[in-house]
């Protein structure tokens, strides 16, 4: 018999022992430990002594976006409404126990506003034999300021505030080791790791940029779903000289993935960040902000300064009818709803400033759109509404109102024949289904 025909033989069994467990949703009794198949959230087999277990999951996520003004200006018909469709996160997960105290994790990613396409985005290894710590080693997302940190399925805007797009810490890592802790109501967590370059000028010893990471949180008040939450974090690199550029897609992805970028550090020798967050949620009322700061130190290619300093803040709240967001108190993040068919309204305000040298200042901020002065700093911010319906505890339906601006701008010039612009407005849409 053929290889082909064995993997074929053996995946229809797969399938049809996942559908009997489907119908019957028993209990399946080995030579060993019993085995427990729970298919009310994908397909997870676990043995009763918990020695051994796996689960597959998934996510799907499909956009729709429409947007005009400063975003749209590397359209073809620049400034004006541009429509895309495409798939934001396409992911297909597997992870498990083995021998109680090991745990592993993999996730195949597809990203549709990245050109690199499909790929691994987390391979990783955990072990928890230590009363104390658990270790996290490999290929994996770092925990790090409280939208960040709650997976990108349960979120409150259909994109996370784009203060993220600022930091480092958010960024996920090429490879890494973390230890962390958690208790009923707290957490630490501590990681270095190294992360791809964007820019090394020719060195080959600049392939790789360590981070150090260290992050807690903590709920001072906790009672049913009812929860204050605070959190502190911080991030440091070690650039080896790398670039460091200050850029954002103002929370609007498309198919082309355009950004804004402010400003160029071509030789970086320091930057380090902090962040500081703030949640509570009392019924279904739930309100939330984080404040950053992050100082870059280098120099441009030619040698001149190029210091930036990046500041700002969101502040959000929402209303959630027939439901409540689930709280993950050791690790400092919300979850899903606790109830199908929940309906949430929520209205986000967002600000930052960058302040850079002005060798550092881009000339080509984003489709040839220049600074109106290289001397007076850049000011971003937006205003979101939206809403979120989640008719089942797979499917969610979300539709997003985006009002941005950006200060600073030479609206004087043109491009594509177009006068340029400085604000603009979008409404995004997502149809997401989770497994």
């Amino acid at each position: 018999m053929t290889m082909r025909k064995h993997f074929t033989g053996f995946a229809v069994s797969a399938l049809a022992l996942a559908v009997s467990a489907q119908a019957l949703a028993g209990t399946v009794t080995t030579d060993g430990a019993d085995i427990v198949i729970n298919t009310k959230s994908g397909l997870e087999v676990a043995t009763t002594d918990k020695q051994f277990s796996f689960k597959l999951g998934g996510k799907l996520q499909w956009d729709a976006n429409q947007f005009d003004g400063l975003r749209a200006a590397a359209e073809d018909d620049t400034f004006d409404s541009t429509f895309n469709t495409y798939i934001r996160r396409a992911e297909l997960s597997l992870e498990g126990v083995a021998y109680k105290n090991w745990g592993y994790g993999f996730t195949l990613e597809h990203d549709g506003s990245d050109d690199n396409g499909t790929e691994f985005s987390d391979a990783y290894l955990t072990y928890a034999g230590l009363d104390v710590v658990e270790f996290t080693i490999g290929r994996f997302g770092g925990e790090y300021g409280l939208e960040n940190t709650t997976s990108s399925s349960w979120i409150t805007g259909i994109e996370r505030p784009f203060m993220y797009d600022y930091l480092n810490g958010d960024e996920d890592t090429k490879f890494g080791v973390a230890a962390k802790h958690e208790g009923d109501n707290y957490g630490v967590m501590a990681m270095v790791a190294n992360y791809e370059t964007e820019y090394n000028d020719g060195d080959d010893r600049n392939d790789e940029s360590f981070g150090y990471t260290m992050r807690a949180n903590f709920a001072p008040y906790m009672n049913g779903t009812d929860v204050i939450h605070l959190g502190a974090n911080y991030h440091i690199n070690n650039p080896d000289d790398d670039r460091a550029r200050v850029r954002t897609r103002l929370g609007l992805r498309s198919d082309g993935d355009d950004r804004l970028t402010f400003t160029d550090t071509r030789v970086t020798d320091k930057d380090s960040e902090w962040v500081l967050e703030a949640g509570a949620q009392f019924g279904g009322l739930r309100a939330q902000a984080e404040i950053f700061s992050r100082s870059i130190s280098g120099e441009t290619a030619g040698g001149a300064d190029a210091d930036v300093d990046v500041d700002g803040y969101y502040a959000q709240v929402g209303y959630m009818f027939g439901g409540v967001r689930g709280y993950k108190p050791g690790v400092g993040k919300w979850d899903k709803p606790t109830e199908a068919g929940a309906i949430e309204i929520f209205a986000r305000y967002e600000d930052s400033t960058i302040d850079g040298d002005v060798a550092s200042v881009s000339s080509n901020i984003i489709g040839g759109v220049t600074a109106a002065s290289t001397s007076d700093d850049f000011d971003t911010s937006a205003f979101v509404l939206g809403v979120n319906y989640f008719p089942t505890k797979a499917v969610r339906m979300s539709l997003n109102y985006v009002d941005y601006e950006v200060s600073n701008i030479n609206t004087n010039a043109t491009v594509g024949g177009n006068s340029v612009e400085d604000d603009g407005q979008a409404i995004v849409g997502r149809l997401q289904y989770v497994f």
